[in-house]
């Protein structure tokens, strides 16, 4: 059966995020959605969904980034998929607490889709200085894969939606595919706690940590995530055999 790679980006960034690890994989058929046109919050998942629909008879790999593993974790609980991996994800993304370590306060993000619209150059700088470690930032092309201009700005307002209310924690013990969680041990968007409880909250997941990285492991140490990813499709191939 042939493998199909559903690669899912996060909140205002580029498909091209992911070219570095998703070179990686020459023998799979790769599906990106584009998110930039979006009006609504609802219609991500509709546009995931959809691709999913049209895959039904292929062995599904689903890979998502910080939004889009939420996206991913939606789509696994309503359709078979061959395995997940989740990057910087969190089962819930905010948190009425005033506590980072467990999510972002709701009014940050309200805060956030009111500025979009004045002022949106300067809300997309401060959200990927954020994402990335002072060394990360250092880095020649830093904004490479990061590029959020496709966007539009009805978009990222919905996106900032969708992260205010998507809550994946009811459907988390429901997830049976197997689960590959990356997480940078310096991510300041989904704290490394955050990851370490998504990961003990799904049956066999395997926690992979990303010493001194920030919120974009794929895009600045693609070859430990293609490495991690290799060997979960090797596994998935052996135990299709």
């Amino acid at each position: 059966m042939r493998k199909v790679m559903l690669w899912l980006t996060g909140w205002g960034m580029s498909d091209s995020s992911w070219d570095a690890v998703r070179s990686q994989f020459p023998s799979c058929e790769h599906i990106t959605p584009d998110f930039s046109d979006i009006t609504a919050p609802m219609q991500f998942f509709e546009k995931v969904e959809g691709e999913a629909r049209s895959l039904s008879a292929q062995e599904l790999i689903v890979v998502g980034w910080s939004m889009g593993g939420m996206l991913g974790m939606r789509l696994a609980a309503q359709y078979p998929v061959s395995g997940l991996v989740l990057i910087g994800t969190t089962a819930r993304f905010t948190c009425e607490q005033p506590d980072l370590r467990k999510g972002w306060h709701p009014v940050v993000l309200q805060r956030m889709k009111r500025q979009l619209s004045v002022a949106r150059e300067r809300v997309m700088d401060a959200f990927v200085e954020q994402m990335l470690t002072p060394g990360e930032r250092e880095q020649i092309g830093l904004h490479v894969g990061m590029d959020s201009q496709k966007w539009s700005t009805a978009a990222l307002i919905a996106g900032l939606t969708y992260l205010e209310e998507e809550d994946c924690r009811p459907f988390l013990s429901s997830l049976t595919a197997p689960t590959l969680v990356i997480h940078g041990t310096e991510d300041a968007i989904c704290s490394l706690a955050a990851g370490e409880e998504l990961a003990s909250r799904l049956v066999g997941a395997n926690f992979v940590r990303i010493p001194d990285c920030g919120h974009a492991p794929h895009v600045f140490v693609p070859e430990a995530v293609g490495d991690s990813l290799k060997r979960m499709v090797e596994q998935l191939a052996e135990e299709g055999n």
